[in-house]
């Protein structure tokens, strides 16, 4: 291995194999070096070149890249893309499962793409406010025309690799031939060979030009385009730019217009925000570091004790995903409440389709709702709901009952040794890891909750309100100060909303002398509030990361995703800044008057980005 980059040699192909962490960042500056420095020294017998990775996380190989400090040493991606163009033998690419980001960028760089049956590509740059700029846009429609790579670029959807086939964008799938270890590889190798055999090395992506064929049907899927854009959508009119721009431009000149454009957007507030999202959501993927080194243990039966209602949408989706269900409730009343109320979103379900009946029948025979606790015994996990009247000692003999098995608390009450507290708030799982939490139990607890879809936050100890909560009695406790200030409760909705939040019902106090407050003081305010509980959190050890923080808002509040959270927006604003409103606003309540940790963030000189806690 050199940088990163495995380096075998079958035949007369050279492959190359580049190891991807799981962080969202595809290509170190190091191996883009060594991929390069391969290129240029090939053995004179080498006839092809296979590129292939492997990937820890799935964040690293699906999903656009971003942008770390190693990304300023050259070579840069596009010096990469540009060796692998302009490789006097022939570059290929094989990829199992999907392909994203700067790995997608290299597969469309190379002279042939080889796919499993389960691959896919997608162009997902979009999804973060950006576009490509390494000559995606000027190589995709080389190959698929307007039409197809303005869908592909602008939806940022997974294209299957049987449709990327048909439409030109792969040359190959690999089907029966392509089983068992190592096979794939061997099938690879075996369809290099006969290619070259037959045709020659063929021509790079962006020599080709099978999208060309027909220029008016080109140009009029770029007017359509067009005029089906929204004119504030300045992503999706920088796309279409640079696809009309390769069948107008010589391919230096549509390479730069596309970098130019990217850069523009790179900067755009929007871009740094939905990146800031993405690397949280990326960190939330990974398992904590301290629990890297266990497996977890299935869960096949999930024992839930109380039917509380609001976790019908979690027994369905376990349901769904082959999970047996115990569920545990003395009083029938709410046993039969919890059960017409799955039975009932059941039914919806297959009335619109997205449950079949034979489905619904084999979900329900996995659900036996009984009164005796003693079912939960052969639960590999065990959930207890809210307002559960079931006393400490019980629980804490569920936790000892099976060594290794997670007991998940809800609610208020209190957490006995053993147990974790959970709270759900929207998509967002936030689970108590305190110091010296039983780590096989907290594995088991956190693979189960992201296998029901959910976004697992870990946080520092067993606070109820947990970060969700703690945010949203600071953000309501900033409207109520502002009300009480006679701001008039129409003025905040219409801020709130201009923001692109939902506007909680507001109720102004009587007797207030009604006082003029520009929107954009309206959410400072707000704003302000939220990134003074922020603070708090971190400094109390709840939080466990500022990134964290900002994905509960986004993930689980409903805080503008382009907003990137309460905290990049301090960060965004300047922390010292947003330090003097607080201390200006502290007479207007204490919901604004700055914790003392604000000096600590202040003098780091970074930001809350600057303070990343290591998982």
């Amino acid at each position: 291995m050199t940088d990163g980059v495995k380096i075998f040699r079958d035949a007369m192909v050279m492959h190359l194999v580049l190891s991807l962490p799981g962080d969202g960042q595809s290509l170190t500056a190091s191996q883009r070096g060594a991929l390069v420095s391969a290129l240029a020294a090939l053995p004179p017998d080498i006839r092809a070149v296979l590129i292939g990775w492997e990937a820890e996380g799935k964040g690293a190989a699906f999903g656009p890249d971003l942008p770390h400090a190693e990304d300023l040493r050259a070579p840069d991606l596009s010096a990469l893309c540009h060796a692998i163009e302009g490789c006097a033998l022939p570059v290929y690419v094989l990829f199992d499962g999907p392909l994203a980001g700067a790995l997608a960028e290299v597969a469309l760089a190379a002279h042939g793409r080889i796919a499993m049956p389960k691959a896919r590509m997608l162009f997902a740059h979009k999804r973060l406010g950006l576009i490509p700029n390494c000559g995606t846009t000027q190589r995709l429609p080389r190959l698929v025309g307007a039409a197809e790579a303005l869908r592909l670029l602008r939806g940022a959807q997974g294209i299957p690799a049987a449709e990327a086939l048909a439409m030109g964008l792969i040359d190959h799938v690999i089907e029966g031939e392509g089983e068992g270890e190592g096979a794939p590889l061997e099938a690879a190798l075996a369809w290099i060979n006969g290619s070259l055999a037959r045709t020659g090395k063929p021509l790079a992506s962006i020599a080709r030009g099978d999208g060309f064929r027909d220029g008016r049907a080109y140009l009029a899927a770029v007017a359509a385009a067009r005029a089906d854009a929204g004119a504030a959508d300045s992503v999706d009119q920088a796309l279409i730019d640079c696809v009309e721009a390769a069948m107008l431009l010589p391919v230096p000149q549509g390479m730069e217009f596309e970098r130019s454009l990217a850069a523009d957007l790179a900067a755009a507030p929007r871009a740094a925000a939905l990146c800031h999202i993405h690397r949280a959501e990326l960190r939330a993927e990974q398992m904590p570091q301290g629990l890297r080194a266990f497996a977890p243990a299935p869960v096949r039966r999930l024992g839930l004790l109380g039917a509380a209602p609001a976790f019908s949408g979690l027994v369905l989706t376990a349901l769904s995903r082959g999970v047996a269900m115990s569920l545990v409730e003395t009083d029938r009343a709410k046993l039969v409440a919890m059960l017409q109320t799955i039975a009932s979103r059941q039914e919806t379900a297959v009335a619109s389709g997205r449950l079949s009946a034979a489905q619904r029948d084999a979900d329900w025979a996995r659900l036996a709702a009984v009164a005796d606790p003693s079912a939960l015994e052969a639960a590999d996990m065990v959930l207890i709901a809210p307002d559960c009247e079931i006393a400490l000692p019980q629980i804490a003999a569920l936790t000892a009952h099976r060594k290794g098995r997670a007991v998940l608390l809800t609610g208020r009450g209190e957490v006995p040794s053993g147990a974790f507290r959970l709270i759900l708030t929207g998509r967002v799982a936030e689970i108590a890891l305190p110091q010296g939490a039983a780590a096989q139990p907290a594995v088991q607890a956190i693979a189960f909750l992201r296998r029901m879809g959910l976004t697992v936050v870990p946080i520092g100890d067993q606070n109820p309100a947990g970060i969700a909560g703690r945010l949203a009695v600071a953000a309501a406790a900033s409207l109520r100060a502002m009300l009480a200030m006679g701001v008039p409760a129409p003025a905040i909705s219409a801020a709130l909303t201009a923001f692109g939040l939902k506007s909680p019902a507001l109720v102004p106090p009587e007797g207030t002398a009604p006082r003029d407050m520009p929107q954009a003081e309206i959410i400072r305010r707000w704003l302000g509030a939220l990134a003074n509980e922020g603070a708090r959190l971190l400094q109390a050890g709840l939080a466990l990361s500022p990134l964290d923080v900002d994905l509960v808002a986004v993930a689980g509040m409903g805080f503008p995703r382009d907003k990137g959270g309460p905290l990049h927006q301090s960060d965004q604003r300047g922390l010292l800044v947003v330090r003097r409103d607080l201390i200006q606003w502290s007479a207007d309540a204490e919901v604004w008057k700055p914790m003392p940790a604000w000096d600590a963030f202040v003098s780091v000189g970074r930001g809350f980005a600057g303070s990343l806690s290591p998982r």
